[in-house]
């Protein structure tokens, strides 16, 4: 495949969109793109067809790869994307100008040049604080390392089969599957899938190991194991997920790993950083249920203040992450400028270290909202409803959630005339945004707090209607 990319006239650092639930195809067209220099730009699939142009338009990707299911936008996206020069069909999709089975039929001897460590690989999107998207990229060598890291953390070995129910567009869904292939184990890539179906899977396949997204997913095995019975599941020996998840959360896990006889192994880790950096396993997290955990070897992590002052033990600041850290923004000067202090990253996440270096997520300084495994900006969602005709003026919030982790929520002023349902508010939005954004709650309120430059000063709009709730 890497060799029919310069039959296709793909040079070097070319940006090649792929939009596509998981399947091995969308593993052959990663690793397929970086052996040949080029960058492989995921797509969130739960994008609409706006989002995902906008995106398109600002890398210049010049292809789109798209399996059968988004056969249809990705016509749409040509007509809207003028860098695409051609789209083609993952393996099993003839309709499009080219099919990925075909150009590995017909592609010639591979005489790529081998990409130096320090290009970039893969782009992958991130919400920004304005609302749109910043793409941020990774490299040969930070990709690598980050593999390394996960499969030596995990402890993932040839005899291992991780379920891969993590999207691809995320990378935590392609480093677990591509730390699994660099350990030799075997990779279940089922595509589309219900939260129902996760313990059947566990048990068909017997999956050693998976991540999941949501507290749902948990009670899903839970169900099939008293079904079925802990027997059913004797092979799985670990299940991943985000760290730090708290009291009510570590306790339904607990009674999960404890009736199925597996490991928790919490993780913590943004777009930015490559992957993981922090993770917390065995008997640290029932003990400290609140902790992400410690840094990963070759890992450091600080808390820092606005003057990049290192702070003690307790204190709250933002989290700096340095190590195998390579990523950088495409075509974003200003952002470029304020990722890095000389080789530390700023996450924009606050948090503090206990005596025992153990890191405690605080709160998101860029705001970000994290739903399942999917992060919103509350000015993506705000734009939209600013148009409502029955809303005067609007704020955005992530409020806790025992299932998501956070969900959306939506305060607005009406305009007076009539008051807005939730599901008016919802309906407006659909096809606006991606699903996951939609907001799950509403508060309708008498005015937003501003500052004096107009900013929402959303601590005070969360202590004046949500009291007991932390922003």
């Amino acid at each position: 495949l890497a060799a029919a990319f310069a039959e296709l006239g793909f040079t070097a650092g070319e940006r090649i969109a792929i939009l596509g639930h998981n399947s091995a195809d969308y593993i052959v067209w990663h690793y397929a793109t970086a052996r040949a220099g080029l960058i492989l730009h995921v797509l969130n699939t739960r994008l609409v067809h706006d989002e995902l142009a906008w995106m398109i338009n600002n890398a210049d990707s010049s292809a789109l790869v798209a399996d059968s299911a988004h056969v249809a936008i990705a016509r749409t996206l040509q007509n809207d994307c003028p860098s695409l020069r051609c789209l083609i069909g993952m393996s099993g999709e003839g309709t499009l100008e080219h099919n990925t089975s075909d150009l590995i039929a017909n592609a010639g001897p591979t005489d790529c040049v081998r990409p130096k460590a320090d290009t970039a690989a893969l782009m992958i999107y991130t919400s920004g604080t304005t609302g749109r998207p910043k793409g941020a990229l990774q490299t040969h060598s930070g990709s690598c390392a980050a593999d390394r890291l996960t499969r030596d953390a995990v402890e993932i070995t040839e005899s291992d089969v991780y379920l891969a129910l993590m999207p691809f567009f995320h990378q935590a869904g392609l480093i677990r599957t591509r730390a699994t292939l660099l350990a030799g184990g075997c990779c279940v890539i089922p595509g589309r899938t219900t939260i129902e179906q996760t313990g059947e899977l566990i048990i068909e396949h017997g999956v050693t190991f998976t991540m999941l997204a949501s507290a749902q997913h948990y009670s899903a095995i839970m169900q099939k194991a008293l079904a079925e019975g802990p027997q059913a599941f004797r092979g799985l020996r670990m299940l991943l997920g985000a760290g730090g998840m708290g009291e009510r959360s570590v306790a339904t896990i607990k009674k999960v790993c404890e009736a199925l006889d597996c490991q928790f192994f919490g993780v913590y880790g943004q777009t930015e950083t490559t992957g993981t950096v922090v993770s917390v396993c065995g008997d640290d997290v029932y003990a400290r249920p609140d902790s992400c955990g410690k840094a990963l070897p070759g890992i450091d992590i600080a808390i820092w203040a606005s003057n990049a002052r290192v702070l003690s033990t307790g204190e709250v600041g933002e989290i700096m992450v340095r190590g195998p850290v390579t990523t950088c923004y495409w075509r974003n000067d200003e952002a470029n400028k304020t990722l890095y202090t000389g080789r530390w990253l700023h996450t924009g996440d606050l948090g503090f270290l206990d005596e025992d270096g153990f890191l405690y997520l605080k709160g998101r300084s860029k705001e970000l909202i994290k739903t399942g495994a999917e992060n919103v900006y509350p000015r993506e969602v705000e734009t939209v409803l600013e148009l409502h005709p029955q809303v005067r003026d609007v704020a955005v919030i992530g409020v806790p959630d025992p299932d998501w982790g956070e969900v959306v929520c939506v305060a607005i002023v009406p305009t007076g005339e009539s008051t807005p349902t939730l599901e008016d508010i919802r309906d407006y939005c659909r096809g606006k945004i991606a699903g996951y954004k939609l907001p799950r709650t509403m508060m309708i309120v008498a005015d937003i707090p501003r500052n004096h430059t107009g900013k929402i000063l959303r601590r005070d709009l969360v202590r004046q209607h949500l009291p007991g709730a932390v922003l």
